[in-house]
């Protein structure tokens, strides 16, 4: 019931874009929560050097196994801003293709690194769609939830004061109207800035959240996918490079892991 943000460390030299005149073709359908034309791959992506200074890198190759978007707004380099994608190479891939996956497509991807001289065919765009894997009650099934109310002390660490049970939250709305105090429930902590003292009104958030999927990637975002632990012990066990994993603070129970709860 661990799950993981799987994604690069984000220090890494290297990053990946598209050429401007693909845009229309891999970015727009992206946005739009939309296949990419099978008639437009395989993807053609460069490597770029996020630090600008080729002179500074010192590893054995950028072609590793994650990859992330590059965003330049001042070169007209975006990334796209809906559903979940990641650059991976083909070893990540065959990893997860064993897995239960929502839908998705791999995107065959021919990456070129002009300061290297050097293509590398063995890449692919993984693509699923989803307007939001952390909300809505499409995806999360709130009724079966638990939450817990965070406050915080003088030294500004994170307090818990209160645990709701299932039930007590019954919609995606009602959480966001608790948070954003529209329902006066939560209480509140005073935090100082200077000589000024202000009151914040308490966090609410996930104890357990329950999926209503039993997938072992629960989509994510642009340059992250949410992984189950089984699957991110096997890619530390192929000896993946680039891929780092950070556990997510909430439970994450899948459909299948909560019938198995209750019928235990």
């Amino acid at each position: 019931m661990k799950f993981f943000e799987f994604s690069t460390s984000g220090v890494f030299q290297w990053s990946i874009n598209i050429y401007q005149e693909d845009y229309g073709d891999i970015i727009a359908p992206m946005n739009d929560n939309i296949w990419i034309k099978d008639e437009v791959l395989p993807l053609k992506m460069r490597l770029i050097d996020s630090f600008e200074n080729f002179d500074t890198w010192q590893g054995e190759t950028p072609f590793v196994d994650v990859l992330t978007w590059y965003t330049n707004l001042m070169t007209a380099d975006v990334e796209p801003k809906r559903g979940a994608n990641l650059l991976m190479s083909k070893k990540v891939k065959e990893v997860l293709e064993k897995y239960n996956l929502p839908e998705h497509r791999f995107y065959p991807v021919i990456l070129h690194c002009k300061e290297l001289q050097q293509t590398n065919e063995d890449y692919f765009l993984f693509h699923a769609v989803v307007d939001s894997a952390t909300s809505g009650d499409d995806i999360i099934d709130y009724p079966k939830c638990t939450f817990v109310e965070i406050a915080q002390d003088s030294e500004g660490n994170n307090v818990p004061v209160k645990i709701y049970p299932e039930g007590f939250i019954k919609s995606s709305e009602e959480k966001g109207d608790i948070q954003f105090g529209d329902i006066e429930l939560l209480g509140t902590y005073e935090v100082t800035y200077g000589n000024q003292t202000f009151t914040e009104l308490n966090e609410l958030k996930f104890k357990n959240k329950v999926y209503k999927y039993d997938y072992d990637v629960l989509w994510g975002l642009s340059g992250l996918l949410y992984i189950s632990e089984e699957i991110k012990n096997e890619l530390e066990a192929v000896g993946i490079t680039n891929g780092y994993f950070y556990e997510m603070p909430e439970n994450i129970i899948r459909s299948f892991e909560y019938k198995q709860m209750k019928n235990s």
